[in-house]
């Protein structure tokens, strides 16, 4: 469910401390992963991405530190028979010196599950950084007729989607709908992104 507003997270907080980042780092690889090739993307030299052997987690790594690591999970409540997922941990390195190999990674690595799930949906908790992340990938999709843009509301019985035409609508209507700190309503609403055309959501 989504997208209640949060300050800021455990991981957040214990990957910005280099010594507990290099700990989960080793821990992350020691669980097995794989040289993971993200199309547009070339990690500069000294770095790697890598996913996880169950391909729930990504992560840019240069010499035992991570500089970007985002989770992975799946469902299949929004689209019958479809499954979607959702990114989760979402968190990148703030130092300067990482900033280059950044750059891009994180849109480049959403339209990747976009290609591969073809249905994405936000996360159950966001702080003010990953609901304007959001933002920013709900637009562009608005923008592009290869997608549809839905909020999906659990609070209704079964779940209701609705579709978002324009970004106009988002903005005034549905951005303050779907974020808030309610913590009965706002985990229940959430944004989807779909490459999969929605049985007659209605508008």
């Amino acid at each position: 469910m989504t997208p209640k507003l949060i300050s800021d997270t455990e991981f957040n907080r214990l990957l910005n401390i280099s010594e507990r980042n290099h700990e989960r780092t080793e821990a992350f690889l020691s669980k097995g992963a794989s040289l993971f090739s993200l199309p547009g993307y070339v990690p500069p030299p000294g770095y790697c991405l890598m996913m996880a052997l169950d391909g729930k987690q990504c992560r840019l790594i240069k010499d035992g530190i991570t500089a970007y690591a985002v989770k992975i999970i799946t469902g299949k409540y929004i689209v019958p028979e479809k499954t979607h997922c959702t990114q989760v941990m979402v968190w990148r390195t703030f130092l300067p010196e990482y900033q280059a190999a950044l750059h891009g990674l994180a849109k480049l690595f959403f339209a990747w599950l976009l290609e591969t799930y073809e249905i994405i949906v936000t996360d159950q908790e966001q702080t003010g950084d990953g609901r304007r992340f959001w933002e920013y990938r709900i637009n562009d999709a608005i923008a592009d007729p290869q997608y549809e843009v839905m909020i999906w509301d659990g609070t209704k019985e079964k779940g209701e989607l609705s579709l978002i035409q324009s970004s106009e609508e988002f903005v005034s209507k549905w951005s303050p709908y779907a974020w808030g700190i309610n913590p009965e309503i706002h985990p229940q609403r959430l944004l989807v992104i779909s490459k999969v055309k929605a049985a007659n959501p209605p508008e």
